[in-house]
Formats: structure tokens, C-alpha cells, sequence
């Protein structure tokens, strides 16, 4: 029982990580997606280069996103993982 309580936290908060960071990942996606292709289509009716700022927010948000991925990950390993069983 003490080692279903010490996982629970991780096990939660390695839920909750992941869960936000997809979500988070999605919506930076879509948004970078529509402010660079479906905006400047509209309005000037060609497509605009990225500039090197947007590129460089592009690795790093990437970064930062995958650091986040792989720490949920290392949580829920963590909480998920089975114990061998205790011969008496």
C-alpha cells in the first residue's frame, strides 16, 4: 500500500503533463499553421517567408515540448511499473 501511495502523485502529475502538453502542442500547431499560411493566403494572396524569429520559436518551442513529453513519460514509467513479486 505505501508503494501505491508514493506512485499516485507521479502517476497524476505525469497525467496531467502529457495531457496538457498535447493539448498545448495542438493548439501551437494549428495557430502557427493559420498565422502563416491561411492568413497571408487570404489577405495578400501569396505566401509570406518565415522570418528568422518565427523559425527560432519554432525549435524552441519544440524543445521545450519534447523535454515535456519525455519527463510525463519518465513519470508514468514510473507510477506504471510492476514490482517483482515477493517470494516468502
Amino acid at each position: 500500500m505505501q508503494s501505491f501511495r508514493r506512485r499516485l502523485i507521479p502517476g497524476i502529475a505525469g497525467s496531467l503533463l502529457l495531457l496538457g502538453t498535447l493539448i498545448e502542442a495542438y493548439f501551437q500547431s494549428f495557430g502557427f499553421y493559420r498565422e502563416h499560411y491561411v492568413w497571408p493566403m487570404q489577405k495578400y494572396g501569396v505566401l509570406t517567408p518565415l522570418r528568422w524569429q518565427d523559425v527560432a520559436f519554432l525549435v524552441a518551442f519544440w524543445l521545450v515540448a519534447i523535454g515535456l513529453f519525455y519527463l510525463s513519460y519518465r513519470l508514468l514509467k514510473y507510477a506504471l511499473r510492476r514490482e517483482p513479486a515477493v517470494i516468502a
